[in-house]
């Protein structure tokens, strides 16, 4: 950053000066600089010798100004309103007022409120870092043109001998100022705004003080209103900020404010920014430019952002207060309380298990450029964050394993499984270098209950999704909800190990939690994971998909544009707001979660029940069938026979030996032609034999040399392994062990090629799912439409692969389409394909119709489970509703006469919402009304407001409207992709 020359308030050589005498007379002269420097040298030397010799140089002003105010004469006040005229304002206070110490004063430095050249070209990134001008340490508001005349009567009177240029500040300098002279009043402007907000709490005696003390003019802007000249009265001792949200504005400097924001217009751009993040400050200060018919200048955009901030400021001084009123300020209480389906348990209710059902993941979009906001030195008070430094004690559990030296009896509940699905998650959780050294900020890890309420937040710092930030995260959720939980993540089959091995061990151990695989992400796992970690397979946890972090990070991409290159604590404030926002959305949305969830259930129970147990009659099943099959395949995967070495040296053997043949039948071609034959033709009568002909006699022995080479090589190789072999005889395609061998050796080429055929597909199910994300740009879309195109070429080329050697094994296997292969819950037949051994094809659960209906057997008994916890969570809601209301309403009464202002703050919450909780009652009763509803029925309290008839038509027809959701979906996300799919394909 270049700096630049301060601007002056005067370029002129000459002044006229008027000097006060200690007689009380004036001498007016006119003069170049350099003759008046001169004149107030000598002026200096004959008068104040002494006293410069004695005194210091800022006692020297006060001892000075004070004598001077005290000797004041008529003609000495008439002087001092011509110098206010000169400049260009007069004053409109009273004239024996305090005067402000203005010994700091260097007219050299002074900029007007708003005019700070430093400003000029800031981007939208360093919104609310520079203050256009403030003087931190002066108490209340100043006329400009009164503290203009003051310092020049001073100038006047003690000359420029002694005075010393301040040197330039910075701009992080004048931030942290700023900021320090913020927070010092945050706790007087939060008090004011109650008061303001409240409306009519103001007592006679602030009426009276306001007529007795100063006023000072602002610029005020509004929604719709704007004024060049705001007169603002203030009291005396008062803030003028506390002044301006008296009259329902805020200043855009916490000192002397020139131009201050309507307070309604903030509230306004407040909740704009809560429901569409992405309209930036620039957005809103050029809407108002518009209203306004201003010309939109980027200093009106750091004004609107400093004011903007200061206002977020008060609402969490506000909200701070109103939670330590309700008792809401303990640790974690937001954790504990946010999800009352979650966590509002109830005497003699069912017990759940697992007892709450979570998931975690990272997303990389919420990035931010490294350095940007340097000048921003704050630190934002998050309640979703976990410190950075609770994160770092988990940096060195992947290296080190403790949790592999803690000698415990109990062991977490992890299986070890010696799979690689999560091999396919290798390449979505790289991080270029490119992004770490751009990037300080590389995303964020997040975790949610599975009704979508953020739970906590942790910054990726210069790297991907590493171990600790889940470490972190796990540990922070067993401390905060304690045991018998489930967690979804994405390697969560693997990442159970690693929890196993960290310092958490023994805390997961006794905690008793699980780690699954989310049900979309888990079709992309292999079969032996889906198994021990897919929802579908797993008791306890209903139709739930654990796919709420993608919902989350859907909706989150939103706030990207506007914190890229923000400030770090205005990039964590805005990611806070809109989490903040998402919680308020969600929960307001619990009551008709529930009721999806139930009708969903149901609808499952009654459609596939009747088709099962037909199926079951007709195949001669049990339940019991269905459930040991899992645990007889899951067997079979995991005591699958391996390879041994000697199998690999005889495939590697009879390998070596086609290839011999193929290079023996490849240069017996070539052989067995000679001798060249050339006619007259083919010779010229000077040059010889013709270059074509030459041409090709080259090519001919080209071809007969590498042929040869070939032969040589395979000899070669075939000798040396009947040699380690300790083979005295070459095999021929008559002896057993030839055959065997070549048979072991087509189904390791068969296997191949299913891995191959998988990896496509997993890559596809990838770019499907990733095209269908909200938030995705343009380019990456088209990117990611033609690799499906190329993906979707390669998998039919491939399949053509699989399809001409399926027939060929030893047990034949069965040929596929290119529709089976692209399901996205196909995937886990490939590890049965890969495998011809031990007779597989005759098990039961081998077979592609049993399979099918073990699939509708378990959605039926999840859907029951589903049932089972949706009766608990209708009643924790159903008195969260109650008590909530009770207990906001007791509090707003017991403080109306102690604190009115407060008591206010709460009730208009507790309307607020009330006016939520209703809806949440009538969809409540609309379960309680629903056909095949078992649970507890809870009478809702008497009196309750909003249960009138339109109110309930309103609230049943939102609930009719929302789209079913069929039984063969697993969430949203597999249905963006076959419908994705769909297009793709036609």
């Amino acid at each position: 950053m270049t700096s630049r020359k301060r601007k002056r308030l005067s370029t002129i050589s000459h002044v006229r000066e008027t000097r006060i005498l200690d007689t009380g007379s004036s001498r007016t002269t006119k003069a170049s600089l350099t003759q008046v420097r001169r004149d107030r040298l000598a002026f200096e030397e004959e008068q104040h010798a002494a006293s410069i010799r004695t005194f210091s140089h800022s006692y020297l002003y006060h001892s000075v100004l004070a004598r001077m105010l005290a000797e004041l004469t008529a003609k000495t006040r008439q002087l001092l309103a011509e110098a206010a005229l000169e400049v260009g304002r007069a004053s409109t206070g009273d004239p024996a007022v305090r005067f402000t110490d203005y010994g700091n004063w260097d007219d050299d430095n002074y900029l007007p409120n708003g005019a700070d050249s430093d400003n000029d070209g800031e981007t939208e990134s360093n919104a609310g870092d520079q203050a256009p001008y403030s003087e931190v340490g002066a108490v209340g508001q100043d006329d400009p043109a009164l503290s203009a005349m003051r310092a020049q009567v001073i100038i006047c009177l003690e000359g420029r001998k002694n005075c010393r240029h301040r040197a330039p500040r910075s701009r992080l300098h004048r931030n942290r100022e700023m900021h320090a002279a913020w927070s010092s009043q945050m706790s007087d402007l939060a008090s004011s705004f109650l008061s303001w907000k409240h409306g009519g709490v103001e007592s006679v005696t602030s009426e009276i003080n306001s007529r007795i003390g100063s006023t000072f003019h602002v610029t005020s802007v509004g929604i719709l209103s704007f004024c060049a000249v705001q007169t603002i009265h203030q009291a005396p001792d008062e803030l003028a900020n506390v002044s301006l949200i008296k009259a329902g504005f805020l200043g855009c400097s916490p000192q002397q404010p020139t131009t201050a924001i309507a307070l309604e217009c903030l509230e306004l751009y407040h909740q704009i920014r809560r429901r569409k993040p992405s309209f930036s400050v620039q957005a809103m200060v050029k809407v108002l430019c518009v209203l306004h018919k201003r010309t939109y200048f980027q200093s009106f955009r750091d004004q609107f952002a400093i004011a903007f901030d200061a206002y977020l400021d008060i609402l969490r001084h506000v909200k701070a207060v109103v939670n330590q009123a309700l008792g809401r300020d303990s640790l974690n209480w937001r954790m504990l309380n946010a999800c009352p389906p979650c966590s509002y348990k109830q005497d003699n209710e069912a017990p759940l298990d697992p007892s709450r059902l979570d998931s975690m993941d990272g997303n990389n979009s919420l990035k931010r450029v490294d350095g940007s906001g340097h000048a921003d030195e704050r630190i934002f008070p998050s309640d979703y964050l976990i410190a950075p430094s609770e994160v770092e004690l988990f940096k060195d559990d992947v290296r080190l394993r403790p949790g592999t030296r803690i000698p415990t009896d109990v062991a977490p509940s992890t299986t070890n499984n010696n799979s690689t699905c999560t091999e396919n998650w290798k390449t979505a959780n790289t991080v270029s270098e490119n992004t770490v050294s751009i990037f300080d900020q590389t995303g964020i890890f997040i975790s949610a209950c599975r009704h979508g309420i953020v739970q906590t937040l942790v910054e990726m710092r210069k790297s991907g999704e590493l171990a600790k930030y889940a470490l972190a995260t796990t540990s922070k959720v067993l401390d905060v909800y304690g045991s018998n939980g489930a967690t979804g993540y994405d390697i969560g089959c693997s990442y159970g190990k690693t929890v196993a091995a960290s310092s958490i061990s023994t805390k997961a151990g006794a905690n008793r939690h699980r780690f699954l695989v989310n049900s979309f992400h888990g079709h992309a796992h292999n079969r032996q994971c889906q198994i021990q970690h897919h929802p579908l397979y797993q008791k306890g946890l209903g139709i739930e998909d654990l796919e709420t972090c993608e919902r989350i990070f859907s909706a989150s991409n939103a706030v990207v544009p506007v914190i890229r290159h923000a400030s770090y604590f205005h990039w964590l404030q805005f990611i806070e707001l809109h989490f903040d926002q998402w919680d308020l959305d969600k929960y307001s949305e619990l009551s008709k979660f529930i009721y999806n969830n139930y009708k969903q259930a149901l609808h499952i129970v009654n459609e596939l029940s009747p088709a099962v147990q037909e199926l079951k009659v007709q195949l001669g099943l049990t339940d019991t069938d269905f459930e040991r099959w899992n645990s007889e395949e899951l067997e079979y995967l995991q005591t699958l026979a391996i390879e041994t070495e000697e199998d690999i040296e005889k495939m590697t053997y009879v390998e070596a030996l086609e290839s011999l043949a193929s290079a023996e039948a490849k240069y017996g071609s070539v052989t067995s032609v000679q001798f060249l034959s050339y006619s007259p033709t083919d010779f010229t009568p000077t040059q010889g034999l013709r270059k074509s002909v030459q041409t090709v006699a080259k090519a001919r022995e080209a071809e007969r040399s590498a042929a040869y080479r070939r032969l040589v090589l395979e000899m070669n190789a075939v000798d040396d392994l009947e040699r380690r072999m300790g083979i005295t005889e070459r095999w021929t395609g008559e002896q057993d062990e030839y055959k065997h061998a070549l048979n072991s050796l087509t189904n390791c080429r068969f296997i191949h090629v299913v891995e191959h055929l998988e990896g496509l597909v997993v890559k596809r199910l990838f770019e499907l799912a990733k095209a269908n994300l909200a938030g995705t740009g343009y380019k990456l879309r088209q990117h990611i439409s033609n690799a499906i195109a190329r993906r979707s070429a390669a998998i039919r080329t491939a399949l053509d692969k699989y399809n001409a050697l399926a027939p060929l094994q030893n047990l034949p296997r069965p040929t596929l389409e290119y529709h089976e292969v692209a399901s996205y819950a196909w995937l886990g037949e490939f590890d049965l394909l890969k495998h011809s051994r031990r007779d597989l094809l005759s098990k039961p659960w081998a077979s592609k119709t049993n399979r099918e209906v073990a699939a509708k057997y378990f959605k039926v008994v999840h859907a029951r489970e589903e049932l089972t916890r949706l009766n608990v969570e209708v009643v924790r809601l159903h008195a969260w509703v109650d008590d909530e209301d009770a207990h906001l309403s007791s509090v707003a009464r017991s403080l109306s006469e102690t604190n009115p202002t407060l008591a206010y703050e709460i009730q208009c919450r507790f309307e607020e919402r009330r006016r939520v909780n209703n809806i949440h009652c009538t969809r409540l009763e609309a379960i309680y009304d629903l056909p095949g509803y078992n649970g507890l029925i809870r009478v809702s309290e008497e009196g309750r407001e909003g249960k009138d008839g339109d109110h309930v038509k309103r609230v049943l027809g939102d609930l009719e409207g929302s789209s079913i959701i069929h039984a063969d979906e697993d969430d949203v996300l597999c249905d963006e992709a076959n419908r994705l799919d769909a297009c793709m394909s036609e």
